[in-house]
């Protein structure tokens, strides 16, 4: 495990304390994106370097759970702006980038009807980033693909990866170690009384028996009934599954992560001691430098797309696939 030290932490200060900027930067190159998987059409960015003049590494972003976009913003009142800002620092280092939106999400909601969201699976939204792939593995513009998936992306990952997308390395920021309940669990007890933490387990448990419980207007969108399939598979999918992913494997947290912790991080590493660890001081789920654990104090960097990541972000990504055959 790589826990970098306050020295690094401080000397990259000068970078963190600079506002980021909400378009690309003159070395990077955007152009729309379109691919088909299964029938369905994915729209994204692909972002490459300006001054490549030969085959580059390519790494393709997915996105975490929600309503999140291609850019890591949510209707839902995030602006983070993390895999915008991710796409356009590793263009100033030479790798390009396809971060899209998820069937069923922002341009990629296409003909995704109420029938198609009761149908989804966790493992479908894999296939999907398994097909992107392989539409970058045949673009002769790359020279190797890696997969780079955000909380629930790392397990998109994972699953991709593990079906037999063409990927040189996978990247899992912030990705569940444990099963999904128990992270979902520990949420929202870092948020409930013990009383309410027991009324919500009592319903989960109804829920995915294929009730619909009475829940407080708050916890509804976790109660969907449209989404109770793949609910069910995102509770089925165990994360010591990285051990059977057939290329090098990343693991990169921060330590002031909220909604996946250290703990999953060590978890997936024991599940495969092979993969680099990397946890980073000071960053939150979004891998922006926050002043603390406090909820609070940690919003500004949700809802400002101009808070840069955290730049021990990029170089451990950059470092790694640099490294990679």
């Amino acid at each position: 495990m790589v826990r970098l030290s306050l020295a690094l932490l401080l000397a990259a200060a000068p970078l963190a304390a600079q506002a980021a900027d909400t378009v690309p930067p003159a070395a990077a190159v955007e152009t729309p994106f379109v691919a088909k998987s299964s029938g369905f059409t994915l729209y994204g960015t692909l972002t490459v370097p300006k001054n490549a003049t030969g085959p580059v590494p390519v790494a393709l972003i997915i996105a975490g759970s929600g309503p999140t976009d291609r850019n890591a913003n949510s209707p839902v009142g995030i602006r983070s702006n993390t895999y915008a800002q991710l796409a356009w620092r590793l263009a100033e280092h030479g790798i390009a980038t396809l971060r899209y939106d998820k069937r069923g999400i922002a341009q990629s909601r296409g003909d995704f009807d109420s029938a198609a969201v009761a149908r989804a699976t966790l493992g479908e939204y894999a296939a999907d980033a398994r097909a992107l792939a392989d539409t970058l593995h045949r673009d002769r513009r790359f020279s190797k693909v890696v997969l780079i998936g955000h909380s629930e992306g790392s397990a998109l990952a994972i699953l991709a990866a593990d079906a037999g997308a063409p990927v040189a390395g996978i990247a899992s920021l912030a990705g569940m170690g444990r099963r999904f309940g128990a992270v979902l669990h520990d949420q929202m007890a870092g948020q409930l009384d013990p009383a309410a933490l027991a009324t919500y387990d009592s319903a989960m448990a109804q829920y995915l028996a294929g009730q619909d419980p009475a829940v407080p207007v708050a916890w509804h969108a976790l109660f969907v009934p449209a989404n109770r399939t793949f609910m069910k598979s995102l509770w089925e999918f165990d994360a010591t599954q990285v051990s059977r992913v057939p290329c090098p494997v990343l693991i990169v947290q921060g330590d002031l992560d909220l909604q996946v912790t250290v703990a999953d991080a060590e978890a997936l590493h024991a599940a495969r001691p092979a993969a680099r660890l990397v946890i980073l001081p000071g960053d939150n789920h979004m891998f922006k430098l926050v002043p603390s654990r406090d909820r609070m104090a940690q919003m500004p960097a949700y809802l400002d797309p101009k808070t840069p990541i955290d730049p021990a972000l990029v170089s451990t990504i950059v470092g790694w696939i640099g490294s990679l055959k």
